[in-house]
């Protein structure tokens, strides 16, 4: 089993909704998916659409923790800070900053659906 399945399988396993999985390497990595949102109501007829979900700042931050420790291999993973109030759409991507080794970097995260699903960059 790849370290990726690995990982998905353990995730999967803990019904973790704070932090999902991620590739690593040089490929840019599997997307993450994230149950760690809000939002998303009971209409009470068809006209009304839920209310949009909106992803929880802390859960992205130790899902990208995770990502980057677990899947791209890095240590010495610090403080990671991402925006608050990103809303769960398909194709939108927003940066988190991150300490690495003592360095501030940025990664950035595209969402990959509404299932709140994403991909990680590496940090630059």
């Amino acid at each position: 089993m790849s370290r990726r399945a690995r990982l998905c399988a353990c995730l999967a396993a803990s019904v973790l909704p704070l932090a999902g999985c991620g590739g690593g390497g040089d490929a840019p990595p599997a997307p993450t998916s994230l149950g760690g949102t809000t939002g998303g109501g009971m209409p009470s007829s068809s006209t009304l659409s839920p209310a949009p979900r909106v992803f929880d700042a802390r859960a992205l931050e130790d899902g990208v923790r995770q990502v980057l420790t677990q899947s791209y291999g890095l240590a010495d993973v610090g403080e990671v800070r991402c925006p608050s109030g990103q809303f769960v759409q398909a194709g939108i991507s927003f940066d988190c900053e991150v300490v690495v080794g003592g360095a501030r970097k940025n990664v950035t995260l595209t969402v990959q659906g509404l299932d709140g699903t994403y991909q990680v960059s590496q940090p630059r």
